[in-house]
């Protein structure tokens, strides 16, 4: 039994676990064990029930270890036996996994008008449903005040212990620097991370991470690009977003900033972008672009399902209106999408030329557009693409949905907390 089995509670054990202190305190033996522990949690999370051969080969650990420590974990409530796995000629074997209720993760996805929030147990179970409010990314305090009150609100609504959460994850747009825990475009206060200033209000640990980041890390852990080693992740939205897992790990770049793909020039002397230079990607292929051509177009004559909206009406319509009306056939919207596809394929054959990927997943709201935004897509990367390496480049729609932004969030935490915890290092 390992030497932490006097910790009896969760909430004793999960401090213990984020107490660089204690965790530094123990011996060769002791800590070669713990860390096992927290190796067969992470794996057990990402790829659900296991038999003991596949913990013992992804741990690298004898088969009396593992069940030594599986035991200690299912007296902790954290690990339950979970039913008979294949055979593969003699017995079939147990399967272990996470008890559904071990912990709880709290998602936050911010874009720059809307926040969504969403709870999940350990089984990747949204528990709470999507719950959406409205508050506009900017760099006052009072905002972010206003969000620590939602998620307080939110948490006491679960009926749930917040000791049983075992952390935050926020996913919000901008340069992230994940390690600091600061945003530098939003939330910028300039004398404390805003992942600081959160942890110290919920009094629970906190993972930041840029919102295509977080997607990719969904996408990889949990969706369609599991087990794939390169792949690349565009988050459409009112912004473009990239995140890459490249060799098998998420690619963040030497300060954190790797993938700010809306901000190459694609025009000489083009619009102005909202990064202070002219012709970017952005001006030509996010979401606030099909917005405000949709919107010119009405205001010019051409006709949509949107035309009968009041002026003020259509001052208001967003990326969820003109999506929806493009579904239900609206010619104009259509075309409008065809328009940003076509900007879009041309920026993704720089990608794919530069990275070559097997797999290019498509998420964000845009994204639910389908095949009105990835026909023109391919039609583009084919134009501008070496066949023999784009031939190679499959392009999806993730399939996560609206939850998206959520499930990177969640995954943000799990990813990072297990590093945080094995290296036995607070932030």
């Amino acid at each position: 039994m390992l030497s932490f089995i006097r910790i009896l509670s969760f909430n004793e054990m999960k401090a213990y676990l984020f107490d660089n202190v204690l965790v530094k305190k123990l011996d060769g033996l002791e800590r070669k064990k713990f860390l096992s522990a927290v190796r067969i949690i992470k794996y057990l999370y990402f790829n659900g029930p296991q038999p003991i051969a596949s913990i013992c080969k992804y741990s690298k650990i004898s088969s009396p270890n593992a069940f030594a420590i599986l035991t200690d974990l299912m007296t902790r409530n954290l690990v339950e036996k979970k039913g008979r796995g294949a055979s593969k000629g003699g017995r079939k074997p147990e399967l272990y996994s996470l008890v559904n209720n071990a912990f709880y993760v709290l998602g936050v996805d911010m874009d720059i008008y809307q926040t969504r929030i969403s709870l999940f147990n350990a089984a990747n179970e949204n528990v709470s449903g999507l719950k959406t409010v409205e508050i506009e990314l900017n760099n006052n305090i009072s905002t972010l005040d206003v969000l620590i009150q939602h998620l307080k609100s939110f948490i006491a609504e679960q009926g749930i212990n917040q000791g049983e959460i075992l952390g935050i994850g926020l996913s919000f747009p901008g340069l992230v620097d994940s390690v600091k825990g600061v945003n530098h475009t939003y939330f910028n206060f300039g004398k404390k991370a805003v992942r600081d200033v959160l942890q110290e209000q919920m009094g629970l640990p906190v993972f930041v991470e840029n919102d295509a980041k977080a997607i990719a890390l969904a996408v990889w852990r949990l969706g369609l690009a599991k087990s794939k080693k390169d792949v690349l992740v565009l988050f459409l939205d009112w912004g473009i977003g990239l995140g890459m897992i490249l060799d098998g790990k998420l690619y963040r770049g030497s300060s954190g900033f790797a993938g700010e793909f809306s901000h190459i020039p694609i025009v000489e002397n083009g619009d102005l972008c909202i990064c202070g230079k002219l012709g970017c990607l952005q001006t030509l292929a996010a979401g606030t672009t099909l917005v405000k051509m949709v919107k010119d177009g009405i205001l010019a004559g051409r006709g949509s399902l949107l035309s009968t909206m009041e002026p003020a009406e259509l001052q208001k319509v967003g990326l969820n209106q003109i999506i929806d009306a493009a579904l239900d056939g609206d010619q104009h919207s259509i075309n409008a999408l065809s328009a940003i596809g076509e900007n879009l394929g041309k920026g993704i054959a720089i990608l794919i030329q530069l990275f070559n990927p097997e797999l290019i997943v498509l998420g964000g709201k845009m994204a639910e557009a389908g095949q009105f935004l990835t026909t023109p897509i391919r039609q583009a990367v084919n134009k501008y693409c070496i066949s023999q390496i784009s031939d190679q480049a499959i392009i999806e729609v993730s399939k996560m949905g609206n939850e998206i932004g959520v499930i990177g969030a969640l995954a943000v935490v799990m990813e990072d907390v297990f590093e945080f915890i094995g290296k036995g290092s607070a932030r």
